[in-house]
C-alpha cells in the first residue's frame, strides 16, 4: 500500500489547542507521520473534499460562523473563498455532483446549501433552511441543532437535528433547498451522524441516547422507517455517552462508532445486508475524547481531541481494529479526511 496524505481539522484558540488545518501523512505500514500546519485557520473542526477538484472545505465552527475553501493543489492550501454560516457550523459534505456544499449550523439549527462553481470556488450565496422544534433533554433539545448530513443514492440530502430528534431530508431543486420530508425518532434519542448503507438502509448513531438506529427508505429517501435499534457500545456507554462519529467499514460489512465518555472505538456487525447493527466489540481509542475517525482500507485513524493525539488501528478479519505504533502527537484534532 502506498503513502497518503490525510487533512486534519482541530479547534483552536479559547476552544483548543490547534492553529487551523494539518497535513499528515499515511505510510505504507499505516503509522502517521506529521504533522505539518497547512494553513492557520479558526477552529476548523469539519473538513471536506471536492469530488473532482482539489479543493478543500472547513467550517468555522463559531458563534458568528463560517465556511472557507482551499486551493489544495500541489499538497498545500490556499485559502480562494469565505462565505458566513449560522451559529457553530459543524459539518459538511458536498453533493456527488460537486455543485453543492451542505452545511449543518448546530448553533443556530440550519442547513444551508452553497452553490459551487466548476472550479470548486463558491459561486453564489446559499439557500437557507430553517430548523424547529426541540426535545425532552432540557440542556441539549432546547431547540433544532442541525449536526451532519449525508447524500441518498436518488439525489437526497438527509440531515440529523439533534435537537428536534428528526431527520430532515431536502432536494435540490430549481437551484433551491426545498424540504422533501421529515421523519420523527425516538425522542431524547438526539441523532448526531449518519451514513446511508450500501444496500439502502440509513444508519444513524443518536448521541444522546447512545444507540444505533437503522431506518429504510420510503418515498425515495423523502421519509424513513426505523426498523432497528441496537445500543451504540458492547458494553457500557457512560452516562451521559457522548457518542460521536459513525463510519462504514470493509465494504458495508462493518460500521464503526467513538464514544467519547468512555474513550472507545465500537465494531458493530452488519445483519440482513444493511437492515440491522450488532455491536461485537469495544476497543480503547487511544486517547481522550474520541471524535472523527477515519476507515483507510485495512486502518483506522482516530481523533483523540482531549488527548491531543490520534491513534492508529489495523482492522482485523473480524472486523475488530486493533492498535498500531504510537499515537501521532496532533494539537486537539477532530476530523480527519483523506486528501
Amino acid at each position: 500500500m502506498s503513502e497518503r496524505a490525510l487533512w486534519v481539522g482541530t479547534y483552536t484558540g479559547e476552544a483548543g489547542n490547534g492553529s487551523g488545518i494539518y497535513r499528515v501523512t499515511r505510510r505504507s505500514d499505516g503509522v502517521l507521520a506529521g504533522p505539518e500546519l497547512a494553513a492557520e485557520a479558526v477552529s476548523p473542526s469539519y473538513l471536506a473534499v471536492h469530488p473532482g477538484r482539489d479543493v478543500l472545505y472547513a467550517v468555522r465552527e463559531e458563534d458568528e460562523g463560517g465556511i472557507v475553501a482551499f486551493d489544495a493543489s500541489g499538497g498545500g492550501l490556499r485559502e480562494i473563498g469565505v462565505r458566513a454560516a449560522g451559529a457553530l457550523p459543524c459539518h459538511l459534505s458536498v453533493t456527488p455532483g460537486g455543485r453543492r456544499l451542505i452545511v449543518a449550523d448546530y448553533g443556530s439549527g440550519t442547513v444551508r446549501a452553497v452553490p459551487l462553481g466548476p472550479d470548486g470556488g463558491f459561486a453564489g450565496e446559499a439557500d437557507v433552511a430553517e430548523g424547529h422544534g426541540s426535545g425532552p433533554v432540557a440542556d441539549r433539545q432546547e431547540g433544532p441543532h442541525a449536526h451532519a448530513s449525508a447524500n441518498a443514492p436518488d439525489g437526497t440530502i438527509l440531515t440529523t437535528d439533534l435537537g428536534a430528534d428528526l431527520i430532515r431530508s431536502f432536494r435540490i431543486e430549481d437551484g433551491a433547498l426545498r424540504l422533501a420530508g421529515e421523519t420523527p425518532l425516538p425522542a431524547g434519542c438526539g441523532p448526531r451522524h449518519l451514513v446511508v448503507h450500501p444496500g439502502g438502509h440509513v444508519h444513524v448513531v443518536a448521541e444522546l441516547a447512545a444507540s444505533m438506529l437503522v431506518l429504510r427508505p420510503l418515498d425515495g429517501y423523502a421519509r424513513l422507517e426505523v426498523v432497528a435499534e441496537s445500543p451504540a457500545t458492547a458494553g457500557p456507554a457512560g452516562d451521559p455517552a457522548y457518542c460521536a462519529a459513525l463510519k462504514l467499514g470493509d465494504g458495508g460489512r462493518y460500521v464503526y462508532t467513538s464514544t467519547r465518555a468512555t474513550a472507545v472505538v465500537t465494531a458493530h456487525r452488519v445483519v440482513d445486508g444493511g437492515a440491522a447493527l450488532k455491536p461485537v466489540a469495544d476497543v480503547p481509542s487511544g486517547g481522550a475524547w474520541p471524535r472523527d475517525l477515519h476507515v483507510d482500507g485495512e486502518w483506522m485513524h482516530v481523533a483523540n481531541e482531549h488527548s491531543d493525539t490520534i491513534a492508529t488501528f489495523r482492522i482485523g478479519a473480524d472486523g475488530v481494529p486493533g492498535p498500531v505504533g504510537t499515537p501521532l502527537p496532533v494539537p486537539s484534532p477532530v476530523c480527519v479526511i483523506p486528501a
